[in-house]
This record gives structure tokens, sequence and C-alpha cells, in this order.
């Protein structure tokens, strides 16, 4: 479903998404919270690692690379790839 369909056939779903979207669960999903949380064992071995690539979905990749970029939870949510966190 496309952000606007959601927002069309779940209103306070996406208004509740809206007020707070790195704390915010679908139904039946997962917060960035919740993947952050998730990935803490990916992130401590990539950690050890030198050199690496990674592909991933969109809000997997926004999580490492505010962990690697030092950013805050509220940039997180906001990252997109042409941004570069500028």
């Amino acid at each position: 479903m496309t952000y606007e369909e959601i927002a069309e056939k779940y209103p306070q779903e996406f208004a509740n998404r809206d007020n707070g979207k790195f704390s915010y669960r679908y139904p039946r999903g997962e917060s960035y919270e919740d993947l952050v949380a998730r990935l803490e064992p990916v992130i401590m071995e990539l950690e050890r690692q030198e050199n690496v690539i990674v592909i991933g979905h969109q809000a997997v990749l926004r999580c490492l690379l505010a962990y690697f970029l030092d950013k805050p939870s509220g940039k997180l949510v906001k990252y997109d790839q042409e941004d570069n966190y500028k």
C-alpha cells in the first residue's frame, strides 16, 4: 500500500504514525525502535569487519546508517538516500 492509501483506509493509524514514527508499530508489524533492537547483533558483527556491503530494505539501511554515522533517532526516520545526512 502507498502512504496515500494507508491515510485513506486507516486514518487513525496514519495519524498515530505521524505522531511518533520512531516508536510507532503498525498492527502486526514492528517499529523502528523494534528494528534497532533486532539489528543489535548484526551491528556488533559489522563492527568487527573491515569492509562490508549491506543490501537491505530502506528501514534497515536507515537504522544502520544512523548508527554508523552517529545520528539521533529523530534523523533516522527522516533519512532519504539522497539526503546523505546533510
